[in-house]
């Protein structure tokens, strides 16, 4: 039997843990998330909770410009694209929020929620016939077995 301290938890857990956070503690998440980026420097999961614990906590701009460049290093990462789509809205910017969730749709078709999400982002950019087409394939995805 060996004398040294096992460690607590794997960066797995520690990153579900961060997750499981977001939504009711997102404070909480962040912090956990700044944790792991200590031992896992640029880590992409840890980085997508430190970002959307951003938005949530409503510091818009730091929350887009995490998620940009997480979107930048991992450009075919739906997720992150769909995250920095939610992060664009917040602030505004409706048609630059639409054309991030079109890549993360591109990218995973069947994402939960991004084409619910994009009906929602061409309706207030007035473009109701891609609306409805958001919507309908929403509704095609989310009825599927």
């Amino acid at each position: 039997m060996s004398s040294t301290a096992e460690p607590t938890g794997s960066l797995a857990v520690a990153l579900e843990h961060a997750g499981r956070l977001l939504l009711q503690q997102p404070q909480m998440a962040l912090e956990q998330a700044d944790e792991i980026l200590k031992v896992a420097p640029n880590h992409p999961v840890a980085t997508l909770i430190r970002g959307v614990a951003h938005r949530l906590l409503g510091d818009t701009a730091m929350a887009m410009q995490i998620l940009r460049d997480l979107t930048d290093a991992q450009h075919r990462w739906a997720q992150a694209h769909f995250e920095y789509s939610l992060a664009l809205a917040d602030a505004d910017r409706m048609p630059e929020a639409a054309r991030a969730v079109r890549r993360a749709v591109e990218l995973k078709p069947d994402l939960p929620n991004a084409m619910r999400t994009l009906g929602d982002f061409l309706t207030a950019t007035g473009d109701s016939a891609g609306a409805d087409q958001a919507y309908a394939a929403h509704i095609r995805i989310s009825t599927r077995d």
